[in-house]
This record gives C-alpha cells, structure tokens and sequence, in this order.
C-alpha cells in the first residue's frame, strides 16, 4: 500500500514531532541519517507503528557508508554502519532501507557535512569540478576510468547489501545522487542498469536530484523520471524543490518546498502516484503547508 510520508531530517525535536504528528495522523514518517541514538530513542514512542522507511545511517554514523571503495577497512566499516541502519529499520518494523550508494573514492566519506566538502576539495577532485559552488561535476565525469572503476565496485557490493537487507525483512532502496564530484549513480542510465545487477536491488527516486541532473546532463526531465519508474523498481520516493536552472548556471540541492521555483510539483506527483511507491516529503521548510499539499495531490490523482 502506497503510504504519505514525512522525513524527519528537517525536525530538531521530539515536541516538534509530536505535534506534526498530532495534527497529520494518516502521515508516516521516515527515519532520518541526522537522528544519534539518543534522539532516536526519544522519538521512539511518538513514531511507533508510523516508520516506512529508514534513511542510513540511522542511528547517526561519523561516516556515511561507501560501496564504492575498493579499501577493505573501508569497506568493512561501511558494512557495520549499514547493518546497524537495518536493525533500525526492524526495530521500528520499516520495510525499506534508503541508501546513498558509493562515492568516486577509496576515502571514507564523513557524515559531517563540513569535513565531506573538505574532502570534495581535495585536488584528487578538482580536475572534475565545472562549477565550484556545490562542487559539481563535468558533464562527462560519468564516462570518466575513475568513476567507471567505483562504480562496478558499488554495484558488486549493492548486491551483498540487498542480500543483508533480506536477513532482517528490509528492502534495499538506493538513491540517485546529484551531480558532485566524488557521488555515484547520477543519471536514468545508472539507475536503470542497476536493477539488471539483482531482483533484490530497489531504488529511491529523488525527483529533487533528478531535477539538478537533468539541468548539468540536459536530458529531458520526465523522460528520465518515466524511464526510472519502468524499471517497476521504485519503492520510495524523495519530494522536494530546488533553484537548479542550467541558463542561470545554478545547480543547488535546497530541499526546498515542492511547491518553489516552479517545480512541476502536480505533474511529478500525478506521474509518482500511479507507480504505488511510498511518497515522502524531504523538504527542511514548511512540513505542514507541504503535507497539506501532498495529500491534497494524492487525494486527487489517486
């Protein structure tokens, strides 16, 4: 059953939690990669019965895990941090497990957002940046020997992870990144090849990533979002906005509101409704003008 969903990264606390809650009872949430084990405790009993999905790392991790490494301690170490996210997803009796993939290194990639750019700025890097601000990429960086090489790497090992995913009832979702030196799985092509590597490999599409993709790459955006959802392997859905404009020379990840910058918000939505995948609101502003909206779209289209 398609479930509405709000994820919790843009909440600070647990009264703001349970007051949404209160006033959007049909809403489910998602569990997010910035919750410490602490405030996921404290959650507990507002969100029980109420968790569709579970963002990793959940509880919050000093990496993000990387697939894409070929370094075995990396590589180990980003196994424990995703096991503990599916412990999570079975404590909480989620079903899906969202996932950033890999990243186009050997390096563990640190959760604080402030060391991650500090790492992006490393000259191993720069020979790919079109554009500094937000550290995008060339438009060709996916055709390039490094990105090719951790990319199989991430694919071999999304299998084993789906596989571990399967012990404990969860199901892998991974998610489309945008386009940053050092982050895989950018484009529709990517996407879709991915579900050809294993039936247990799911996917979360974020229509807000795909939108900065379709701006650097120029592909046509509902194209690639249609072309997603044929694969039948989308379980989860991120809803957002952003002011990515390729005239402008503007490719930012906001996480703004669905309804900004003149995002085709009814058309994604009616188009995301019919594929039955969970629909989950990632925006960090306005969570109740934003659920309003959601379910007033879902009620229509369904």
């Amino acid at each position: 059953m398609q479930k509405r969903v709000i994820s919790l990264v843009g909440f600070k606390s647990a009264l703001a939690i349970g007051q949404y809650l209160s006033a959007f009872p049909e809403m489910h949430v998602e569990l997010s990669y910035k919750m410490d084990k602490q405030f996921l405790d404290e959650v507990a009993p507002l969100v029980s019965g109420r968790v569709a999905s579970v963002h990793a790392c959940c509880p919050l991790e000093p990496i993000f895990p990387n697939f894409g490494s070929h370094d075995k301690e990396v590589l180990e170490t980003s196994y424990k941090a995703v096991e503990e996210s599916f412990k999570t997803a079975y404590r909480f009796q989620a079903d899906v497990l969202v996932l950033h993939p890999g990243y186009v290194t050997d390096l563990a990639i640190p959760s604080d957002n402030k060391k991650r750019q500090m790492l992006l700025s490393d000259p191993s890097f720069q020979a790919y940046v079109f554009k500094e601000e937000g550290s995008i990429c060339f438009p060709s960086y996916p055709l390039s020997d490094v990105y090719r090489s951790h990319a199989k790497q991430a694919t071999a090992e999304l299998k084993k992870v789906a596989l571990l995913g399967k012990k404990y009832g969860v199901r892998l979702a991974v998610e489309n990144l945008n386009p940053r030196v050092g982050y895989l799985f950018q484009t529709p092509e990517e996407m879709v090849a991915l579900t050809t590597e294993h039936a247990d490999i799911f996917l979360c599409l974020d229509v807000g990533h795909l939108w900065i993709s379709s701006c650097l790459y120029g592909f046509d955006y509902f194209a690639g979002l249609k072309r997603i959802l044929d694969t039948g392997r989308v379980i989860n859905c991120h809803l957002h906005s952003n002011s990515s404009s390729k005239p402008e020379g503007i490719f930012a990840d906001d996480h703004h509101s669905l309804d900004k910058h003149g995002f085709p918000y009814e058309e994604v939505v009616s188009t995301l409704v019919q594929s039955k995948a969970n629909l989950v609101l990632e925006t960090v502003e306005n969570p109740q003008q934003n659920t309003a909206l959601l379910i007033r779209l879902m009620d229509t289209y369904r």
